[in-house]
């Protein structure tokens, strides 16, 4: 039987989060909703790309990072291609560009994986493009019929084989028996190459 600080924690998060408003995990931006950060280089696909909302998502989200998503294409004309779940839309493929707009801060890492384990991840992320989004914030499954993000991000790598990139795959008092994007930037199986705050 669950502890009763495990059950009131759980109890505060769910309720936290059923609080919060589910229309986008994006933030509002300075210049009618855009940042801009440089192009980054090096980018491979399979990474993750993180980004950070101030405001009410910031308060609900354990941990710095608010969104995350994975690398899975690159495409002559929009350049390289992001799968992400977004709340209300589900698993969608964005445009890095446009993934990088919407937050004031914004890091890219790669993961210590094998080019096959990344390709297969970033395959796997694509292969769950129109599941909707999963509002169970307090679980996670690296096979599931629906995904909030960074479950996505870590499933794409725990189920074809690859690294656990969850840096607490246990259950926690600060992220119960989910996975943050922080938990994902914090993990040892990720490592940063790029980081910028807009001005």
């Amino acid at each position: 039987m669950p502890q009763p600080s495990r059950l009131l924690a759980t109890a505060l998060v769910l309720a936290a989060l059923l609080a919060a408003p589910a229309a986008s995990a994006a933030s509002t931006g300075k210049t009618g909703g855009a940042y801009t950060h440089p192009q980054p280089v090096g980018v491979q696909v399979g990474d993750i790309v993180f980004g950070h909302s101030p405001g009410i998502v910031d308060d609900l989200i354990p941990g710095y990072w608010t969104h995350v998503g994975v690398v899975a294409a690159y495409d002559p004309q929009e350049g390289w291609l992001v799968v992400e779940a977004l709340p209300g839309r589900g698993v969608v493929l964005t445009p890095l560009s446009q993934f990088l707009s919407r937050y004031p801060t914004v890091a890219l890492a790669h993961v210590d994986a094998a080019p096959g384990e990344r390709q297969a991840a970033a395959q796997f992320a694509l292969q769950q493009l129109g599941k909707p989004y999963d509002y169970n914030y307090l679980t996670k499954e690296a096979i599931g019929p629906s995904y909030y993000c960074s479950e996505l991000a870590w499933a794409s790598y725990k189920a074809i084989g690859g690294p656990d990139i969850d840096q607490n795959p246990g259950w926690t008092l600060k992220y119960a028996d989910a996975v943050a994007p922080q938990e994902i930037y914090d993990d040892n199986d990720t490592a940063v190459y790029y980081f910028h705050s807009a001005s």
